[in-house]
C-alpha cells in the first residue's frame, strides 16, 4: 500500500513538473498599423506541452509589449520547425507563426497594434 501510495505521488509529481517546456525569447522588429510601420520589441513565452498531454493544441503563447499590453494566444500547433499561432474566441483564427529554426515572429496582435514582424533571441 505505501509503494503504491509512493508511486502515485512520484507519477503525479512527474506528471507536474515536466508536462510542459517554456521558452522566453526577446523579438526586435516593426509593427505596422494602418501602412505606419514603427521599430518595436515584443516579448513572448513559449509554452509547449509534452506527447503525454491529451490536448488538440500543442502549447500556448504569451506576449508582451513593455508598458502598453500583454496578450496570450492559447492554441498553437507544431508544424515541423514552425509554430502557428491561432486565437480560439469567438472562433479558431490564425493570427501568426513563430519559427524555431529561423527565430522570426509573424503576428497580428491584438487591436489596436497592428501586425508584428521580427527576429527573436532566447533569453
Amino acid at each position: 500500500m505505501g509503494f503504491g501510495v509512493l508511486g502515485l505521488v512520484a507519477l503525479f509529481f512527474f506528471a507536474a513538473n515536466f508536462s510542459t517546456t517554456e521558452s522566453s525569447f526577446q523579438c526586435s522588429g516593426e509593427i505596422t498599423n494602418n501602412n505606419i510601420s514603427q521599430p518595436s520589441t515584443v516579448y513572448i513565452k513559449l509554452t509547449e506541452y509534452r506527447p503525454w498531454v491529451r490536448s488538440d493544441s500543442d502549447g500556448s503563447l504569451n506576449w508582451e509589449l513593455p508598458n502598453e499590453w500583454v496578450g496570450y494566444f492559447g492554441h498553437i500547433e507544431k508544424v515541423g520547425d514552425q509554430f502557428q499561432i491561432y486565437e480560439t474566441y469567438p472562433q479558431k483564427t490564425f493570427k501568426g507563426t513563430f519559427s524555431t529554426l529561423s527565430q522570426t515572429l509573424a503576428i497580428d496582435l491584438e487591436a489596436p497594434f497592428g501586425f508584428f514582424d521580427g527576429t527573436c533571441t532566447a533569453n
